[in-house]
């Protein structure tokens, strides 16, 4: 846990006037009809404030963060290589409804929870790969990409 001090060093590093230090994410709501949802947090003076996003804003958000937290870590561990992983919990794999294509849901056992649309091109360099790599005793790291 920070504390207070850890926030302030932080804040005169490199801190914009109008940002708030979110200390903790304290309650997260999705509005009834689902056009927002907010999340309620405390700053690091311990005062509670909410952020309102629309869905759109949400979705842009989401496919922003995951690339923003990769380039913090390697920064952090001045590595290129790092980036953050999350421990695959369960799997499905359904056909969309009026399509050909397939959608692979992924989901942490903490209940982190990401779809995909995949083509059935998608599937098959994908399969390729899995075999190629299969087939090669390869021992240590080995990048498998379209």
């Amino acid at each position: 846990m920070r504390h207070s001090n850890d926030f302030a060093e932080d804040r005169n590093a490199d801190h914009m006037p109008n940002e708030i230090d979110v200390a903790s994410l304290t309650r997260c709501e999705v509005a009834p009809e689902g056009h927002y949802v907010r999340l309620h947090f405390e700053d690091a003076l311990g005062c509670p404030a909410a952020l309102r996003l629309t869905s759109d804003r949400v979705q842009q958000l989401l496919m922003t963060l995951p690339r923003l937290l990769s380039r913090a870590l390697q920064a952090r561990h001045r590595d290129n290589s790092v980036r953050a992983l999350f421990p695959l919990g369960e799997w499905r794999l359904e056909t969309a409804a009026g399509s050909k294509d397939f959608i692979l849901t992924l989901i942490t056992s903490d209940g982190f929870e990401v779809a995909f649309s995949l083509s059935a091109r998608a599937i098959v360099r994908i399969r390729s790969a899995l075999e190629a790599h299969h087939s090669k005793a390869v021992q240590g790291p080995t990048l498998l990409s379209s």
